[in-house]
């Protein structure tokens, strides 16, 4: 097997598998679980382009890290915050 389809066959193992984790994994309501399934995808998704060509596949891994990356913190930013909001409610009713 030539070094190519190593590369090509491991990125698609890597995006099955990052996705499938992502959509119904362990814990997949957790929102830092779920985001490193998702960079799992990301980096089998570089690899696939790695196959074909080196600077479509930098280009890409870059990209999608610049966009994502804030996507998802913003979102475990909002969970952490529903949680915090929650407690606090549930402290006063106690009171």
């Amino acid at each position: 097997m030539h070094e190519c389809e190593a590369i090509l066959y491991t990125g698609a193992f890597m995006i099955i598998l990052g996705t499938l984790g992502a959509a119904i994994g362990p814990a997949r309501s957790d929102p830092v679980v779920k985001s490193l399934n998702l960079e799992l995808a990301t980096v089998g998704v570089c690899l696939v382009f790695l196959a074909f060509n080196h600077l479509l596949a930098l280009i890409t891994f870059i990209a999608v890290g610049a966009f994502t990356t804030p996507i998802l913190m913003r979102a475990i930013l909002r969970v952490e915050a529903s949680e915090r909001d929650r407690e606090v409610l549930e402290g006063s009713e106690r009171d």
